[in-house]
């Protein structure tokens, strides 16, 4: 059923588009033959044939006839096919009767039809049923005509060019039908490629819309998620510093809630990371940091789960290596956390061993080489490939005890093509695993670097003021609670206005901004904010890790970018420096 609407819907607009390009043609057809007809006769007068009298005279009348279908044809009661089909019928039907007069020579007239049928074919685009009716009255009519109403010889006819007269009649109809299967063809090719097109241009628009509605629902799920989770994360860190506790019971309950917590957090940063890969909103921003320092990090976060599991946690640095790194540390200590953690993860005895060697160096640039290997459940060759694809793991892993999202390899290897590198997997089932890749970074064997340095110069002072700014009841509790314990003064609004009009009434030293709010959002109150106080810092403190909503805040007027869910040490060694107070001078 839908081929045959298919078929006729595409009948239909041939036959529209056939008739829109012909019509001026066709109209050209019939105004060719209404002056040139009579024109022709000319030539029997200039010969002395006393038949240029009969002859401009049946012109003159025919033309009349086809001034009417020019007419008809204006006033859209036929079409262009039918005004130029029935004015060469019409034509047919006269020349007949003129040949069947009594001629001199047809010398003449045989080379007028020729070259009028010629004419004809040139540039009608008639179907193939008008052609072929076109071509068989003259075959017909015109030796009728001259062998039963003149007392000329038919063979004279012949003789004297009749025979190429009847010649191009039956050429006619095939030059027509191979012109329009050729119009035809070609408006096909382009019906079903403008259809392909706009198939195309729809499903871009749906994977488009589908990849916005994606992106805002993780956007969305970001800040509602991690929202909640700073207030959980930062609240358990507060109590577990609280020396008044007397219950064991309650220290191992904090613990308990802290690990779910850590793990949610994972979870989602995971998720969020990818996104962001994938929709290529991660860029790498390469700063200048210490590489032992990074080690030395990583060894103290997964120490005490090896020795908890009763594997040995190894650590090969190349002794020589630069004193500062210029390159993403962030994300080089993302890749290698998720190698290591999936290490410690899949080993039940043993050791987990990271590897760093340094393969070459130039006066700019040096060759690492980094290798993560465990001695684990491993990997089957035939999974090899399919472990760093999305939500994947092995099937020796797949168990509730190794559960995750399945996302760690994934996002390691696209943030090593960042990089440009690429991570090797050596591994047999039962024997571990070995993961490895190379990065050439750019180097500094001293500490003094061009860079800025993350602190600013000036010296503390008393008497400092804080404005705080977020709906959310859980994060004010949180980010007061962590001032408070740094004797830091603060004040609360709960929206943008409120923030802004507070702002105009009393100085304060830093306001600390959430971006998501009612009444007015964190970007137009720190826009406002900024006509009244250029230097003062503005930090956003936001469940959105988006990279275009933080250079959107950046270029709003806001001094820092700190994301939500946070510890309690990521808060001070971020926020204090702006202060003028170093973080390490404010710990307890």
């Amino acid at each position: 059923m839908k081929s045959i609407q298919y078929a006729e819907a595409f009948e239909k607009l041939w036959s529209e588009e056939s008739e829109r390009k012909s019509q001026l043609t066709n109209r050209l057809y019939c105004i060719v033959f209404l002056f040139c007809n009579p024109i022709s006769s000319v030539a029997f007068y200039l010969s002395g044939d006393s038949f240029f009298y009969t002859l401009f005279t049946t012109h003159l009348f025919s033309g009349l006839f086809l001034l009417l279908y020019l007419l008809l044809n204006y006033k859209k009661v036929i079409t262009g096919h039918q005004m130029s089909f029935a004015a060469h019928v019409t034509l047919i039907f006269f020349y007949s009767y003129l040949l069947s007069l009594p001629h001199l020579s047809y010398v003449q007239s045989s080379l007028n039809l020729t070259l009028a049928i010629i004419f004809a074919g040139m540039i009608l685009r008639w179907e193939f049923r008008y052609a072929l009716i076109a071509s068989v009255l003259p075959l017909v009519l015109y030796p009728l005509s001259i062998h039963f109403a003149s007392d000329t010889s038919l063979t004279l006819f012949f003789e004297q060019g009749g025979v190429f007269v009847l010649v191009a009649n039956c050429i006619f109809p095939v030059i027509v039908k191979l012109r329009y299967n050729k119009d035809k063809a070609e408006f096909y090719f382009r019906y079903t490629l403008q259809q392909q097109n706009e198939a195309l241009a729809q499903q871009k628009h749906i994977a488009e819309n589908a990849t916005r509605a994606k992106s805002n629902f993780l956007s969305l799920m970001s800040h509602e998620i991690r929202t909640p989770l700073n207030g959980i994360v930062g609240i358990v860190h507060l109590m577990m510093q609280e020396e008044n506790r007397s219950e064991p019971r309650s220290g191992e309950l904090l613990h308990t809630l802290k690990y779910s917590a850590d793990h949610m957090m994972t979870v989602v940063n995971d998720v969020l990371d990818f996104n962001k890969i994938n929709s290529r909103h991660v860029v790498l921003d390469p700063q200048p940091f210490d590489p032992r320092q990074l080690f030395e990090n990583l060894r103290k976060m997964f120490g005490p789960g090896a020795i908890e599991k009763g594997i040995e946690l190894i650590f090969e640095i190349e002794p020589d290596l630069p004193d500062l790194l210029i390159a993403d540390r962030m994300r080089l200590k993302q890749i290698l956390k998720n190698l290591i953690h999936n290490g410690v993860k899949f080993t039940a005895e043993g050791f987990v061993r990271l590897k760093v060697e340094q393969k070459e160096i130039t006066s700019d640039f040096v060759k690492l080489y980094f290798e993560v290997t465990d001695t684990g459940i491993g990997i089957h060759e035939s999974e090899q490939r399919e472990i760093f694809e999305v939500f994947t793991q092995t099937k020796a892993s797949n168990q509730r005890e190794n559960a995750g999202t399945g996302l760690g390899l994934a996002i390691s290897r696209d943030l090593l093509q960042l990089f440009n590198s690429e991570i090797v997997l050596r591994s047999e089932p039962g024997k571990g695993s070995t993961f490895s890749f190379e990065l050439t970074l750019r180097y500094s064997q001293s500490t003094e670097t061009d860079y800025p340095a993350t602190t600013l110069p000036t010296p503390p002072r008393e008497g400092i003021k804080v404005l705080v700014v977020d709906d959310n009841r859980a994060n004010i509790v949180l980010v007061t609670q962590l001032l408070k314990r740094r004797n830091l003064d603060f004040e609360i609004a709960v929206n943008g206005q409120e923030a802004y009009e507070m702002f105009a009434r009393e100085k304060f030293d830093m306001v600390l901004m959430d971006l998501r709010m009612p009444v007015m959002d964190g970007f137009e109150s720190t826009r406002m904010i900024r006509l009244l106080d250029k230097q003062v810092p503005v930090v956003a403190l936001t469940a959105s890790s988006f990279e275009d909503e933080k250079e959107r805040a950046m270029s709003t007027g806001f001094s820092g970018y700190l994301t939500k869910p946070f510890i309690p040490e990521d808060f001070y060694n971020y926020i204090l420096p702006f202060l003028g107070i170093a973080a390490t001078d404010a710990t307890e």
